[in-house]
């Protein structure tokens, strides 16, 4: 099929709703009968506005086959897309039902277990005492994850790392912070005490650590070849913060945390910062938002929030080591 160049207006004007929910549950399920049972249509009507929405681009949008329909590179566009705009419309309905009801809306906020610091908490604290009846959710995973969810339309906004990639296109970024990170022990660690230490004393410890395909472990273990040599191998790997907390105090195991994470832990006697630097391990924390997306009200108050309280974290000294 012949691409057609057609006019912003021409698109608008013939797009309907049916269309993006037909080819969204399309890209999921493959098959035309399903998704037209799926969305309470005739397979007749499903394939008549399927083809009304390849004539109305001039592109083929799924391949047909005995074994079901697979998206082209124009369906895999239009699926994200499309899932994008279904995503805002149900949030803009969730936003008009908590308006009804006295709230200010919604806000769903993705974070990496090495952004989720002190931070993230105190900001959320801020907005929830301007904005009492805020319906707030926090997503923690990894930064791959919360990137495609937020492309999706699940999340208004996240804290992430600043990365290179593909995976960053259609995204921007609003540098936050710059944060150092602590190699910590159990206070009972046979290493708690030490006075010094080198990374080469440590490579063969065992550890609690993001999975290898994590930016922050590739970034460790090139660290820990440049100066080593080798790479820690003897590793569980886990992304949640608690459980890692948990294997370092029972199983004598060493771990990676941002400095103000381990600050607050070592204050508290779960942990002991070991004295071993860590210099410019991560790239800073940054505000990722879709490009070209308006922030809710909602989203905008917590941006202003995380703003004061990035900037209260930077006038804080480098970490420091605390027995």
């Amino acid at each position: 099929m012949a691409l057609v160049p057609r006019s912003e207006w021409f698109l608008q004007g013939r797009l309907k709703l049916r269309q993006l929910l037909l080819v969204s549950t399309l890209g999921e399920l493959g098959n035309l009968h399903k998704s037209a049972s799926r969305l309470a249509m005739t397979q007749p009507t499903a394939t008549k506005l399927l083809q009304e929405l390849e004539a109305t681009l001039g592109v083929a949008l799924f391949e047909r086959s005995k074994r079901g329909m697979a998206p082209t590179p124009y369906g895999f566009a239009l699926i994200r897309h499309a899932r994008g705009l279904l995503s805002d419309l149900d949030a803009a309905r969730h936003e008009i039902h908590a308006l009804a009801n006295g709230s200010v809306g919604t806000l769903a906020i993705g974070a990496m277990a090495s952004t989720a610091s002190v931070v993230l908490p105190q900001a959320v604290a801020a907005l929830t005492e301007r904005h009492p009846t805020l319906q707030i959710s926090i997503v923690e995973g990894t930064h791959a994850m919360l990137v495609a969810t937020l492309k999706s339309g699940g999340l208004d906004l996240m804290l992430g790392r600043v990365m290179g990639g593909s995976e960053m296109d259609d995204l921007q970024y609003e540098v936050l912070y710059r944060d150092d990170f602590c190699i910590v022990s159990s206070p009972m660690h046979p290493l708690a005490k030490s006075r010094k230490l080198t990374l080469k004393a440590l490579v063969h410890q065992r550890w609690v650590l993001p999975p290898s395909s994590a930016p922050l472990r590739q970034s460790l273990d090139i660290l820990f070849m440049s100066q080593t040599e080798s790479r820690p191998r003897y590793a569980v790997e886990s992304v949640s913060l608690l459980t890692n907390l948990r294997m370092i105090q029972e199983g004598e195991m060493l771990g990676v945390m941002p400095a103000d994470i381990a600050r607050h832990f070592a204050r508290s006697k779960l942990v002991t910062v070991l004295p071993v630097p860590l210099v410019d391990l991560f790239g800073p924390v940054a505000l990722i938002t879709r490009v070209g997306r308006t922030l809710s009200p909602a989203a905008q108050a917590f941006v202003e929030e995380l703003r004061i309280a990035s900037a209260k974290l930077a006038t804080k000294p480098p970490a420091k080591r605390v027995p």
